[in-house]
């Protein structure tokens, strides 16, 4: 179900919308490996003794050395090593990521390779690309997992592990120590807390300190409007809840933090508040169909004029560049 919620397509937003946001294992470095000895795995493995250790969801994995040539498989892991300065040898599906992804300095640089769909990412393609690391979501892709610790040393997180704010932060860091870029991973993590600050300091001259929101992503599936809300439980929630806004959501939250709800559901929002939401410009249910919907139209936040479209390419389950520029947006809609 997790993996269900994160694939996101780049064509047919209800479909892709419907079908798709750090644990550390116990395992040691040769389970990391696929359980293999020293001698029997791929040289590009032979890390037990290396000097770098990565604390990841499979166990620790270690390098002998920072890795160079890095194939990512999630999006959020590849925002991350932009994050870092580096550039991706390999990622999968560029379009979706270009296309859900537009935090500032967050764009794939021209002639990474596509290795095909986070689902179903082509072997033989990561291969060709001789990488030196390759970074995975621990649920999407346990299927492939020894396919591709046989092609690199793999390391792999898991991003729904609560509270997921510091979960994310931690495993930016520990991919950071993979790249040799600690320091690097230090100054973008405290960027999230100057600017949350900052927006804090606004909302307050403003007056509107302590400002009640709700946030969702919204899309249509089978013809229905589909709605997610997001409680403190995800990511998004968290990082607005560091300026002092309050979340005006209470659902019962699934892994991800999200209640998904129908139009109907909508009425369970606590009504003073500021309505942000996220939604593809093919694909807003809340100015589609919903705009004539007798319980949208009821609901307070909608007759008060206080629901705010963030940007689509705002990706409410992404790494820090997605954190600050959740935050960004947040302060245009609410024009401080």
């Amino acid at each position: 179900m997790q993996r269900i919620l994160r694939a996101l397509a780049t064509t047919g937003t209800a479909a892709a919308l419907a079908l798709s946001a750090v644990g550390c294992g116990s395992g040691t470095a040769g389970d990391a490996a696929g359980g293999k000895p020293a001698a029997d795995r791929p040289a590009a493995d032979k890390g037990a003794t290396g000097k770098i250790t990565v604390d990841t969801a499979q166990g620790q994995v270690a390098l002998d050395k920072p890795a160079a040539k890095v194939v990512t498989l999630e999006w959020t892991y590849t925002e991350e090593l932009v994050a870092l300065g580096i550039t991706p040898v390999g990622n999968a599906d560029n379009k979706g990521y270009g296309t859900w992804i537009t935090a500032k300095g967050a764009g794939l640089a021209e002639g990474t390779t596509d290795v095909g769909s986070r689902n179903e990412p082509s072997l033989e393609k990561i291969r060709a690309l001789q990488p030196d690391l390759i970074v995975i979501d621990d649920d999407r892709s346990k299927a492939n997992l020894k396919a591709l610790q046989g092609i690199a040393p793999v390391v792999s997180f898991k991003y729904t592990t609560k509270p997921q704010l510091e979960t994310m932060k931690k495993n930016f860091t520990e991919l950071a120590k993979a790249v040799g870029k600690q320091d690097k991973a230090a100054e973008v993590n405290r960027q999230i807390e100057t600017k949350a600050a900052d927006l804090k300091g606004r909302l307050d001259r403003a007056g509107k300190g302590g400002l009640k929101y709700a946030v969702a992503q919204g899309f249509t599936a089978n013809g229905t409007a589909s709605i997610r809300m997001l409680t403190d439980d995800a990511i998004a929630p968290q990082v607005l809840n560091l300026a002092g806004l309050k979340n005006g959501w209470k659902g019962e939250p699934d892994a991800w933090g999200m209640t998904t709800v129908g139009v109907e559901g909508l009425t369970k929002t606590e009504q003073d508040a500021t309505f942000l939401y996220v939604a593809s410009v093919k694909d807003d249910p809340f100015t589609g169909d919903l705009a004539s919907n007798a319980v949208w139209k009821g609901l307070e936040f909608v007759k008060n004029d206080r629901v705010i479209p963030l940007d689509p390419g705002t990706w409410l389950f992404g790494g820090p560049l997605s954190a600050l520029h959740i935050l960004d947006e947040t302060g245009k809609a609410l024009k401080v």
